[in-house]
């Protein structure tokens, strides 16, 4: 049974493994996903649970349940499979299991740890299995800190919209009641 794509990998297969908690599916990720699919032929995500995410990333994230999480990877064409739940310490068991050739991970901020984790190698037994993969940072990348702080920037003006519609629509049914009540 296939879950996100047509085939299971081939035994001649390079296959690709990269993680992480994939919080609102962006550019930037979709640029990540697309250079992780390129190192070779069959790529698997792994997408960290809600608690996972959570206990590594603080109580603010993720954004997105992970079903949501799910469904924005498999939508990804770069993605032929995802692992939902995938552990945050990468593990032999798991790289055997898939038969995984290169494991990837990105220089960039997206998924950063909070600072008791920060001694954390959640690759090491890729790194010592010669497996690990380190990509540079993606120029000008698109994270979810930065969509944040856009949204943050631009508050103040938003709420002063919705108050503005708010009071109009308000000023609208108020004209309306008082109608009603006249005809009455």
């Amino acid at each position: 049974a296939y879950f996100s794509n047509q085939r299971e990998p081939l035994p001649t297969d390079t296959i690709v493994y990269m993680a992480g908690s994939l919080d609102l599916m962006h550019p930037g990720w979709i640029d990540r996903i697309k250079l992780a699919k390129e190192q070779g032929d069959f790529l698997y995500v792994g997408i960290w649970d809600d608690e996972m995410t959570r206990f590594y990333r603080g109580n603010d994230f993720p954004i997105q349940p992970l079903q949501e999480r799910v469904l924005e990877a498999l939508a990804c064409r770069y993605v032929d499979e995802v692992i939902i739940g995938a552990p945050f310490i990468l593990t032999k068991d798991l790289i055997t299991t898939l038969n995984i050739s290169k494991v990837v991970v990105f220089d960039t901020a997206e998924d950063s740890v909070m600072q008791e984790h920060k001694g954390v190698d959640a690759y090491e037994v890729a790194r010592k299995m010669n497996l690990l993969v380190e990509m540079p940072p993606i120029e000008n990348e698109l994270t979810l800190e930065i969509l944040a702080s856009r949204v943050l920037d631009q508050k103040a003006e938003f709420e002063k919209k919705v108050l503005k519609k708010t009071n109009s629509e308000n000023k609208y049914y108020d004209e309306k009641q008082t109608g009603l009540a006249e005809v009455s």
